[in-house]
Formats: C-alpha cells, structure tokens, sequence
C-alpha cells in the first residue's frame, strides 16, 4: 500500500532565464528530485506552489491546523539575503516563526534549502549573515550562511572553520535544513557559476579554479537524491533519530556516536 505525502513549497526566487530555459523553474526541479527520490518506494506526492515573493501567498493557517492539509512545508533557495529586512522576507519569517508553534509545531515538518535553510534559523532565535571567509562550493555556490544556531537546534553537516553550520536539525524534529542546492544539477552551478563570474560577483580565479574542478569531479546525482530520501524518511516520520554529536566550530572537529572518519 503506497503512502502519500501532500507538500507545500515555498517559491522564494525564479532561476535565472539561462538555468529556467533548460531547467525550469524551482517547482518543476523540486517535483522532478522529489519524484526521483521516491520513484521506488510507494510514495505518492502531491504539490502545491506558493509564490512568496511577488505574490506573497501562503498556506492557509486555519486550514493546515484544522484539516492538516500539509505533512510538509519547503522553503526554497533565493538570490536575496535572509538577513535583510525586505517586506516579503519578513513576512516569510513571521510566517515560519507560527508554524514552530502549536498546533502546527507537530503537525507538519519544515524542510529548508540554501536560503530556506537560513530563514529557518532566522525565524527560530539563529543569525544569519555574509560569511567573512568568503564564497564556498558545495552543490552551488554560497556566500550568506548560519553564523549561530538557534536555541533547541544542532549541527548536522559543517565545512567548518569555512561555514560551521551546513545543515541543521530542530530537537522537537519539526525542521530540517541544509546549505547546499540539492535540486541542482552539476550544469545549473556551472551556469550559475559563469554568469556570477563575468558579472564580477564572484571572484575570477576562485571562479575559474571551481569551474576546471567540476570537469573532472564525479557526479553528484545520488548525492542528491539520497539527501531527498532521507528529507521524505523525515517528513514521514521515518527517519531514526541519533545520538548528537559536537561539531566544534572554530576548527570543525567532530565528535559523537555517530562519527566515522573523523573530520574528513
């Protein structure tokens, strides 16, 4: 018997044409990545889109608390800042600072993704920012990140000392969020990469350097997919919970029950 998971995604941004004339937009890449994730697990999904930006719509409250129409709630990626303080941004946070309250706090589950992932920790008592130490690589290309966790949080994944907090997970597990793009495909950063470069945004040797280390780096597709499965385990309620362990980050050390190769 196939299980079924109703999802809201918060569309905080639209690609670039180059990335959306080959790509599409963010809700075609989530629904692509999320069906293939789960293409062999009996799980049906259904979406619905929610521009935050322009349109600034969202999930009816009364009607997720009364008929739980969401188990899910995914906040996108965005070319903006989650530190700033534009109309649609705090809305945004004000929005997701009522969902970590009952009766939504456990009822539905909150994914975020790269700009999602700091509105999260912005929302929930965290601080987000420029990172001094500069642009960073992984499964895009970022710059802002999570300089504090919020209370009632821990680290998941971290490049520390470059950005300590790459995924975090909430310890009422009603959030979950990490750093990088999974919905991006190796090209979507290599264009995005490119066109950044030539725009003087980002630095032209750093630009350069990444671009020769995609040639020859594998791809990063299961990656991908697996990261998304273990999101749909979470949405489910699936997905085991752990020991913690302590990520120091000033020198990115961890140790736990859960470490296996060190720092690597």
């Amino acid at each position: 018997m196939s299980k079924k998971l109703n999802l809201a995604l918060l569309v905080c941004d639209t690609p670039r044409p180059q990335v959306l004339e080959k790509y599409g937009d963010y809700p075609k890449m989530f629904t692509s990545l999320f069906g293939r994730a789960s293409k062999d697990r009996q799980i049906e999904i259904t979406w619905q889109y929610f521009d935050v930006v322009h349109k600034q719509e969202y999930p009816d409250l009364r009607d997720l608390a009364d008929n739980r129409t969401f188990d899910g709630i995914v906040l996108t990626g965005s070319a903006a800042s989650a530190y700033e303080d534009e109309p649609w941004i705090l809305k945004l946070v004000e929005f997701v600072c009522k969902l970590r309250a009952e009766p939504y706090r456990s009822q539905v589950k909150l994914v975020g993704i790269c700009f999602g992932h700091q509105i999260i920790a912005r929302a929930c008592g965290g601080s987000c920012e420029k990172n001094p130490n500069g642009w960073e690589r992984v499964h895009q290309v970022h710059q802002d990140h999570v300089n504090n966790l919020p209370p009632g949080f821990h680290t998941l994944a971290t490049t520390a000392p470059h950005t300590p907090v790459h995924s975090m997970l909430s310890d009422d597990n009603q959030c979950i969020t990490v750093q990088g793009h999974p919905e991006f495909v190796r090209d979507v950063v290599r264009i995005l990469l490119t066109l950044r470069r030539d725009a003087g945004i980002v630095p032209e040797e750093y630009a350069n350097e990444q671009l020769k280390r995609m040639e020859t780096e594998p791809a990063n597709d299961n990656d991908d997919e697996w990261m998304i499965h273990k999101f749909i385990d979470f949405v489910l309620g699936d997905l085991p919970s752990v020991p913690l362990d302590h990520v120091d980050s000033e020198t990115g050390l961890a140790t736990g029950p859960n470490v296996q190769i060190g720092n690597d």
